[in-house]
């Protein structure tokens, strides 16, 4: 039976819908939706936009960047009327409509898209995983569809379409009020121009440029827009965040491979495929393919931007590899496609619903945001000056209540580098602290407990003015050793376990001091405070392990209790592998310490362990590691 040749054309477009729909099908973890969304309700509610901000104590009254105004609104209109699924499924039209942009551009490399769909959906594959990390529902997410369709009209300088052209300031207007990403079609347009300039001796985009330009002053800040991204641009301190970061050694070759590995394909085969194209000999492929790969290693947030200008490239590359193969006649080239189809849809089981690092659903990411925090400050009624987390801010916006915060993920908006760099010393310095706290006057604090940077105040632990009244596995609640705070002190403060991560050694003075047992009842009341917070589960089972064998049951009921509360850690269970090692349980210590080495390959009991037993420790990684 021969089938037509568009089937596997369609079939692999298909898989390539799909595992994207199935990509934005993740739960909610990112600290900035919130206050994106906040203010787009008070826009709502009061017709008005928040042009000076009400929802912190230190920028109070304060100027706000309002310039994406209608970004905020749109992805409001969408939550209201559509909840997560609808955030999640606008995440993939925008995606795909992206998709379609850099198809088309695509197509004018090669006339003959149909017979090379195996190349084309490979490029949109690349481009898809190397900015998955970066998924997020924000005004910013409008800038993937709008830079694909201003590259589709300027990439072919040869042959540009008048009416295409002149849509662009049109779009300006639209996008400028999206998202301030909005300077990179200025920036393009303008890079544009200059290569007419020098290569052409042409001002034809001369006109076009300067419609597009003010344009982008059609938005309420006006002239801001451009102040504002300049200053974003230029801020030393935006680097503290973690998605402005530069893009380091350790993120491309260590910690963060497995989030980088897709760009540095992309960026290497782009590269050998520009190189292959020859495209320095033009001035505007040049200049944009160096400024997107220099943005991109400068703020790793933009490295999904840089994806779509890499992409034409990387589609070079694998069409001369595929223009030297021979030719495959129409039957087998449909069996290659729907091979291909098959093996996308693959990834769907493995790299979406089985991931470790972007947790598959509609919702909100587990212990992702201080709920459970919030609640006890108002069952307690505990209220007044709150010191609070950066990534906590945008939450506890959204989640009302009458709490002003300190400060969220308004930064440049709102808060000042002085401002923002305050916060930073505060997390670091106890000298800090004790200046904020006399500054600012504060009552208590809602930190995040953040396994994975442990950016936490440990200054804290050591100040006798600060008592510790709730500990979760994500959050913690500071309240001053005020008079009206002495009941609640009295009766939730904890006494013994204290919140340093997986360093347990601070209970060795125990220890040494023979009071491990007398220690121990005061641990249980610690424990039982919350239940559910391992932390404190781990600190008890830490001096039990130590006081000998005869407890052993006792740490491995606790053990296997924990290890189904989330977050999952190596630590569990390497610490139950080791226990089930010492009570003669081989294969059971040998999965635990498997299931350990795939979450942390560098858990180093989890590593000694493997070695006594002769587990393959590479092999043992490579088949189960936790990448994305």
């Amino acid at each position: 039976m021969k089938f037509p040749e568009k089937l596997g054309p369609f079939a692999i477009t298909v898989s390539l819908a799909l595992l994207t729909v199935f990509i934005c099908m993740q739960r909610y973890a990112d600290y900035d939706l919130w206050w994106h969304l906040k203010l787009s309700e008070y826009f709502f509610e009061q017709l008005q936009l928040p042009s000076t901000d009400s929802f912190s104590y230190v920028a109070s009254g304060q100027q706000q960047f309002t310039g994406e105004w209608l970004g905020d609104a749109v992805i409001y209109l969408v939550f209201i009327s559509g909840g997560f699924l609808g955030l999640n499924l606008f995440k993939a039209v925008i995606l795909l409509t992206t998709f379609f942009l850099l198809y088309l551009r695509m197509r004018d490399v090669s006339n003959d898209t149909r017979t090379n769909a195996v190349a084309v959906i490979l490029t949109l594959l690349l481009v898809l995983f190397s900015g998955r990390f970066h998924l997020f529902v924000r005004p910013y997410l409008f800038n993937l569809p709008m830079v694909a369709g201003f590259l589709y009209v300027l990439g072919n300088r040869h042959r540009y379409d008048r009416r295409k052209l002149l849509v662009l300031p049109l779009l300006m207007i639209l996008w400028v009020n999206l998202s301030v990403g909005a300077i990179f079609g200025v920036i393009l347009i303008c890079i544009a121009m200059f290569s007419e300039i020098i290569q052409q001796r042409s001002i034809r985009l001369l006109p076009i440029f300067l419609l597009t330009a003010l344009a982008a002053l059609l938005n309420p800040e006006t002239y801001h827009f451009y102040t504002y991204v300049l200053f974003w641009a230029t801020d030393p301190a935006g680097a503290l965040l973690g998605e402005n970061q530069p893009i380091s050694l350790d993120l491309l070759f260590g910690s963060g491979f497995w989030y980088t590995i897709w760009f540095q394909v992309l960026a290497a085969g782009s590269i050998i495929g520009f190189i292959h194209k020859r495209g320095w000999k033009d001035v505007f492929q040049i200049s944009v393919f160096s400024f997107f790969l220099y943005e991109a290693f400068r703020h790793i947030r933009l490295v999904d931007i840089f994806g779509l200008a890499a992409a034409p490239y990387f589609f070079s590359l694998l069409l001369a590899i595929t223009n030297k193969l021979p030719r495959l006649p129409s039957q087998k080239r449909l069996a290659l496609q729907f091979s291909v189809a098959i093996c996308i849809f693959s990834l769907i089981p493995l790299a979406v619903l089985n991931s470790r690092v972007y947790t598959f659903g509609v919702g909100l990411k587990e212990s992702a945001f201080p709920e459970e925090a919030i609640r006890f400050l108002d069952e307690h009624n505990i209220h007044g000056r709150m010191f609070n987390s950066y990534g906590f801010g945008g939450y506890i916006i959204w989640r009302g209540g009458g709490r002003q915060v300190f400060i969220d993920g308004r930064y440049p908006r709102i808060y000042t580098s002085e401002q923002f760099g305050e916060y930073n010393q505060m997390i670091e310095s106890a000298e800090a602290w004790q200046a904020g706290e006399l500054k600012y006057g504060f009552d208590y604090a809602i930190i995040e407990y953040d396994v994975q940077s442990q950016k936490f105040p440990q200054h804290l632990l050591d100040n006798p003015a600060w008592a510790i009244v709730y500990w979760d596995n994500q959050s913690i609640v500071f309240v001053r050793r005020l008079p009206k705070w002495a009941a609640l002190i009295d009766a939730r403060e904890y006494r013994v376990a204290q919140p340093r991560f997986f360093d347990f050694s601070y209970l060795d003075r125990f220890l040494d001091e023979g009071r491990a047992k007398e220690i121990l009842s005061l641990l249980d009341r610690d424990v039982a405070l919350n239940p559910n917070n391992q932390f404190t589960a781990l600190a008890r089972i830490y001096l039990l392990y130590n006081l000998g064998m005869e407890y052993y049951g006792l740490i491995r009921a606790e053990l296997e209790r924990i290890i189904r509360i989330p977050p999952d850690f190596a630590m569990k269970h390497s610490a139950l592998a080791i226990i089930l090692s010492a009570t003669r349980e081989p294969e059971k210590a040998r999965q635990e310490a498997l299931i350990a080495l795939s979450i942390d390959p560098t858990d180093l009991a989890a590593l000694s362990l493997a070695k006594n037993m002769g587990i393959d420790v590479k092999s043992s990684n490579s088949a189960n590691s936790g990448h994305p």
